[in-house]
């Protein structure tokens, strides 16, 4: 896509994505930072946007996952003022909590170990690396539907033996 067609067209998807943005719960502010963000990120691939059928669709997905991401991020962060004093000192972390997490987090490992090869890596993959669907697909030598399937399934494995650990 040349720079005119994109000039011409970056109306209509900031518009698109701002629509998003607002029907996800988003105020005015933080659709146009996304819209935003969304623009200048097709921008830098608009010499490869000619692959995508949709462009709208490219742009729905991509302001779901820049909200999320903004959401994320703002839930991370409070305001060291508005910490209360006694809040802090019962959130602090004893000797014990912190075998007790390092435990966990072992027989997080051991149980992920346990799954099948290509399931651990898809899942490594995703969560770790944080790599996209079509990068695991890639690297793996099998379609986007099988790396979805195989995170599902490894998900779902994890999440039967913490049920079984828990009960």
């Amino acid at each position: 896509m040349g720079e005119k067609e994109f000039e011409s067209r970056a109306v209509e998807l900031r518009e698109k994505a701002i629509a998003t943005c607002m029907s996800c719960g988003a105020d005015a502010m933080q659709a146009e930072d996304v819209a935003q963000d969304v623009l200048l990120r097709l921008w830098q691939l608009r010499d490869t946007l000619d692959r995508y059928r949709s462009l709208e669709a490219l742009v729905v997905v991509m302001a779901r996952h820049n909200l999320a991401s903004l959401h994320r991020n703002d839930n991370n962060n409070v305001p060291i003022m508005s910490v209360n004093p006694k809040q802090l000192k019962s959130q602090l972390i004893t000797p014990d909590d912190s075998l007790i997490s390092s435990q966990e987090v072992a027989w997080l490992n051991s149980a992920m170990q346990r799954l099948p090869s290509t399931q651990y890596a898809v899942l490594h993959m995703r969560q770790v690396e944080c790599l996209s669907y079509d990068e695991i697909a890639c690297r793996l030598g099998i379609e986007n539907s099988t790396a979805r399937s195989l995170l599902s399934r490894a998900r779902f494995k994890l999440l039967d033996e913490i049920k079984k650990r828990n009960f």
